[in-house]
């Protein structure tokens, strides 16, 4: 499982240094190439390939005669890519994928269980200033929606 957050630098090349940690997990733990791809709220999300086959399995199963399933279906595949770490622990981010999350110069890295998101610096932190809602507040409503009953927070 992946967790923590970690600040980085795109370079001119779209080259990115994932995290020792990050690493280290995704070579002992998973199966090589990684996807990438757009993630939610301005992200690109980051699977190894292990997860990802269980991803496109569910969405092989979902019915197409819905538009919006197939809006989705289209939107995150079409922006994934395969990589693989270079000599330097980089990935290549391709500039497609850089356009959809805005990514710049600086980048944070954030592990989310299953999944690496990648963000634009400024993005990030916008994203986590926006919402006047306390941490304890989006406990208490995900609580009383029964989806974090059990967690021994």
């Amino acid at each position: 499982m992946f967790r923590g957050e970690f600040h980085n630098h795109l370079d001119d090349k779209g080259r990115v240094s994932i995290p020792a940690r990050f690493r280290d997990q995704l070579s002992e733990q998973h199966e090589m190439p990684l996807v990438l791809t757009q993630g939610f709220d301005q992200c690109l999300a980051l699977y190894p390939m292990d997860t990802w086959k269980k991803i496109e399995e569910k969405l092989s199963t979902l019915n197409t005669l819905n538009a919006d399933v197939r809006l989705f279906q289209r939107t995150i595949l079409k922006a994934s890519e395969e990589c693989e770490f270079d000599k330097q622990g980089r990935i290549i981010i391709s500039p497609v994928l850089r356009g959809v999350a805005s990514l710049d110069k600086n980048v944070v890295i954030v592990g989310l269980l299953n999944r690496i998101e990648i963000w634009d610096k400024e993005k990030y932190f916008a994203y986590h200033g926006q919402g006047t809602q306390s941490f304890e507040s989006l406990a208490q409503k995900l609580s009383d929606q029964n989806m974090i009953e059990g967690l021994p927070l």
